[in-house]
């Protein structure tokens, strides 16, 4: 199971790399996006690999895999770190990104 994105699956997303990153804040270590996350409520950061750059973003991996249209897709939930204000209702704006997850095919006989 990997948890870091790569420019290469660029192909393989609903949203591509330089998009995330252009989109979410992004920190040059670890520590300092989890650091930066506490405040809205996360504590994880997933690693971004651009084509000259490693970069984390706060986000997490889904736990469970999202199925449509008979093939699977591995799901990524990145908060926009900011406070907005909608009906009322203050909340934090979550970017949600899926990837097409290959699977294993056996032959039959």
């Amino acid at each position: 199971m990997r948890a870091s994105i790569s420019y290469v699956d660029d192909c393989h997303l609903s949203v591509r790399v330089d998009e995330i990153v252009s989109s979410v804040p992004t920190f040059p270590t670890k520590n300092a996006a989890v650091n930066a996350g506490s405040p809205f409520g996360w504590r994880t950061a997933v690693r971004i690999e651009r084509r000259f750059e490693n970069v984390w973003v706060v986000g997490k991996k889904c736990f469970q895999s999202d199925r449509s249209a008979g093939l699977n897709f591995e799901a990524y939930r990145f908060p926009l770190l900011r406070w907005e204000k909608e009906g009322g209702i203050t909340k934090c704006p979550i970017l949600s990104v899926r990837r097409f997850k290959q699977e294993a095919t056996s032959e039959q006989d």
